[in-house]
């Protein structure tokens, strides 16, 4: 008989994954890449850990969202994080890539056999979150570090591996909406002092549709902040600049492209300040809408995101 969790059984004491709150949200995305194949059987995108890895959380049932729209909002999301990142990577061989609130994403094995090898894989989450991912995917092509994006000394951390790398790409993907206005406002002043040329792909919501996301039922983690489109992402903090937005949403029906009017995730580039040297690429950002934006040097934000959080 299998020791693999099933679904609905609480184990001993609770689910398998010992998450709670926010860093539950990523059973929801972790669930839709699952079953990529059956929801959006006509396009490539295929995340065959996935799968495994949720099973093996041990999840039950109200924990994740499992309807076909909000299913369907991570894989697009994915999707589009997915392309963004491949661009980048294709653009500058020796990159950087750091997903920062990384959960049970597996993005360096989807796209290890498209990209150069001399891409770096870094990712940041909480511990809870780390412990776990190290147990599921023993074979992580992604070096995770234990933090906190909140905590201002986080990126520092990633520097002895980033070098003189000046192409980073910084990666939030279902995640940014979870903090508050100060958080936010702490993690983009972090990745553009430790990474003055990074590129930022981020997706992010408005914060007055939080309290109706059935996401806060099924985790009890609420949106603590918003957005309005790239531009809006940009400016929650100084030295970023909107570079693109990608909408994602309005692909699942023609519902969902309605509310997604107007809303589409935006990509941003830092302004130029003194004492960061030349001025350096924008990063990408996406999100329900992604966005793209710029540090000093380079960055990129997106607009509202879609169920979940992180890549999951």
């Amino acid at each position: 008989m299998s020791n693999t969790p099933t679904p609905d059984a609480p184990g001993s004491g609770g689910p398998a994954h010992g998450l709670s709150g926010v860093a539950m949200t990523l059973l929801t995305p972790l669930h839709g890449r699952a079953h990529a194949a059956a929801l959006l059987p006509g396009t490539a995108f295929r995340d065959p850990a996935a799968a495994s890895e949720l099973a093996a959380t041990g999840y039950r049932a109200p924990e994740v969202l499992t309807d076909r729209g909000n299913a369907l909002g991570p894989v697009h999301r994915a999707i589009v994080f997915d392309e963004l990142t491949a661009a980048f990577c294709r653009e500058h061989p020796d990159a950087v890539v750091v997903s920062a609130g990384i959960g049970l994403d597996t993005r360096a094995e989807r796209l290890a056999g498209a990209l150069p090898g001399s891409v770096t894989w870094l990712g940041v989450d909480v511990p809870d979150v780390v412990a776990l991912r190290a147990r599921l995917l023993p074979g992580d092509l992604t070096r995770v570090f234990p933090a906190s994006i909140t905590e201002p000394g986080w990126a520092q951390r990633l520097l002895p591996l980033v070098g003189e790398r000046r192409n980073v790409l910084v990666l939030t993907e279902g995640v940014l909406m979870y903090l508050d206005p100060a958080g936010l406002r702490s993690f983009l002043l972090s990745c553009r002092t430790a990474f003055p040329a990074a590129e930022l792909v981020a997706d992010h919501p408005r914060i007055a549709l939080s309290g109706l996301h059935p996401i806060v039922k099924a985790t009890g983690a609420r949106f603590r902040s918003g957005a309005r489109g790239g531009r809006g992402l940009a400016a929650a903090a100084p030295g970023w600049e909107k570079v693109s937005d990608h909408r994602f949403m309005e692909r699942i029906s023609l519902g969902h492209r309605a509310a997604c009017s107007g809303c589409s995730p935006p990509a941003h580039r830092p302004t130029p300040w003194p004492g960061c040297g030349p001025r350096r690429r924008p990063a990408d950002a996406r999100g329900q809408q992604v966005g793209r934006a710029v540090s000093p040097s380079r960055a990129a934000s997106a607009g509202p995101a879609a169920p979940g959080r992180g890549a999951g």
